[in-house]
């Protein structure tokens, strides 16, 4: 029964045991196994996933698809070999050609379409085994995520390179996208934190993004796309099921029930595509870093407001760039949004305010330390998109978020935690219900941050991008309200009716 379970699957590879395979308590009150690659497959059926991906190969046959029909995986991969850039195309292509080894309702949708150049089938009887054959495209596409991964660490991605991939991956890969008659704000991160405290024993901080998804469900409709832990100890997923949330939805209803009713979807990467999965298979990240906090699982026809955490390795302005691209090609409609990442210094570099001097200098990416913002007393540096437009490059700074009385409450040292996943989790649980203040005021400068970008950056004098500053008063009238909700326990309170309501609609 598990060979058919494997053989009918649309993933090549499946994950074993913890977290990926695990028992918990359903709504029965009985032990019920959750397996992720399950759960795909039964989403994918529910949700007419081949049939859609069907037509989305063939409406990119002669577009984004036409450098893997022309040129297949040798293309791709000499010009990245060669230091080239890629286009749009091409990257959407490098993207398809991994997909292919990874997922096989893509593999068989594009070559139904037209073969591909370097990518044989199995003939049976032929002289290369099905199992040799796998393990080669296996080896191709770490290949070319691999190429990608270094690109991006000595010169940089471009904005197409980004935008191409991301838009591969939402459009062939992932089995479901939630439709929402409000906008969405949807957060994602890129990890690779360097941190802070490295002279001392703390040297994490708490599931910011995880928490502020929640304090941001109450002021409007929030999606946070997150995985478990692969090179960190806790992540969003992880952070969520040990409060008791289900990440194993498996209709489209199911999800869009969760969104309208709570406010709040936080969907699996596991669940609901294959590229993961090759990561988690190697322990190691290739550039999924970069494709997940913005491949998200909303419909391209509904409105996202975009918060994504970067490392050193990307500026935000490039990101806005590629979420521009995203929206004038139809893969996902972006509104107002917001790429950010914490320095370890006082103030920001003057070259963070360009993208050109940033990936010039290994000595300005070294003065990144988190893709959150920043503690006190660091600065944080900010780009945002407005109407459809990048609008610059800013610095955030503490006094920006609260007053200089509000912020002797809160000190560094009273933010950083032992690297344990149960010190990690104590903290999530006293940041979100207010029991530990500073961390309380820390969770409310992100989730100020998103207020602003939703409710504050419209207005024409948010910012001052002669001077690289936002507008101080309207952020902290964000963060006020965002510290609010947590002190009065209604972030709580949400996480508790998404747990409930997951509960309720997962298997």
């Amino acid at each position: 029964m598990a060979k058919e379970q494997e053989h009918s699957s649309i993933a090549t590879i499946h994950l074993r045991g913890e977290p990926y395979e695990r028992s918990v308590i359903n709504k029965y009150g009985e032990v019920e196994l959750v397996n992720c690659s399950a759960s795909l497959n039964i989403l994918a059926a529910q949700t007419g996933y081949i049939q859609k991906l069907e037509e989305s190969v063939a409406s990119a046959r002669d577009a984004e698809l036409a450098p893997l029909y022309d040129g297949g995986f040798y293309l791709v991969d000499a010009k990245l070999k060669h230091g080239g850039e890629l286009t749009f195309e091409e990257s959407y292509s490098l993207g398809a050609f991994v997909l292919m080894s990874l997922n096989r309702a893509v593999r068989d949708a594009i070559v139904s379409q037209s073969s591909v150049p370097g990518y044989p089938l199995y003939t049976p009887g032929g002289v290369v085994s099905e199992q040799d054959m796998r393990e080669t495209r296996l080896m191709q596409a770490t290949g070319l995520l691999s190429g990608m991964s270094t690109k991006e660490g000595y010169v940089g991605l471009s904005a197409d390179e980004i935008a191409g991939v991301v838009a591969a991956t939402i459009s062939l890969d992932t089995v479901v996208r939630t439709c929402s008659k409000d906008s969405v704000l949807a957060l994602g991160g890129m990890g690779g934190d360097r941190g802070y405290g490295q002279a001392t024993k703390a040297s994490k901080l708490f599931s910011l993004s995880t928490l502020s998804s929640a304090v941001l469900a109450v002021d409007g409709s929030t999606h946070k796309h997150h995985s478990y832990p692969n090179t960190s100890k806790v992540a969003g997923q992880s952070a969520v099921e040990a409060l008791g949330a289900r990440s194993d939805f498996h209709s489209s209803e199911a999800y869009e029930e969760l969104l309208e009713q709570t406010g709040l979807m936080m969907s699996s990467c596991h669940n609901t595509r294959t590229l993961h999965t090759l990561s988690h298979r190697l322990r190691g990240e290739t550039i999924n870093h970069i494709i997940g906090p913005l491949a998200y699982t909303i419909d391209a026809d509904s409105s996202i407001n975009g918060f994504i955490g970067v490392n050193e390795k990307v500026h935000p302005a490039t990101v806005m760039r590629s979420l521009m691209m995203l929206s004038s090609r139809g893969f996902q409609k972006y509104e107002n949004s917001v790429a950010f990442f914490g320095t370890n210094t006082l103030r920001a570099h003057p070259a963070m305010f360009s993208e050109s001097e940033y990936y010039a200098s290994s000595e300005v990416r070294s003065y990144v330390a988190i893709d959150e913002v920043a503690p006190p007393p660091y600065a944080t540096v900010a780009s945002f998109l407005r109407n459809g437009k990048v609008a610059g490059t800013y610095e955030l700074t503490p006094e920006d978020f609260f007053t200089n009385d509000e912020l002797a409450h809160m000190s560094i040292d009273d933010l950083l935690i032992p690297n344990a996943v149960d010190a990690i989790l104590s903290a999530n649980s006293a940041a979100l219900g207010g029991q530990d203040y500073p961390k309380s005021m820390y969770l409310a400068m992100t989730a100020g941050l998103g207020i602003f970008t939703r409710r504050y950056l419209d207005a024409e004098d948010a910012l001052d991008s002669d001077s690289h500053t936002v507008n101080r008063e309207y952020l902290r009238a964000a963060t006020r309200e965002a510290l609010d909700i947590i002190m009065s326990g209604r972030a709580t309170r949400k996480m508790e009716q998404y747990i409930g309501k997951t509960q309720e609609l997962a298997g």
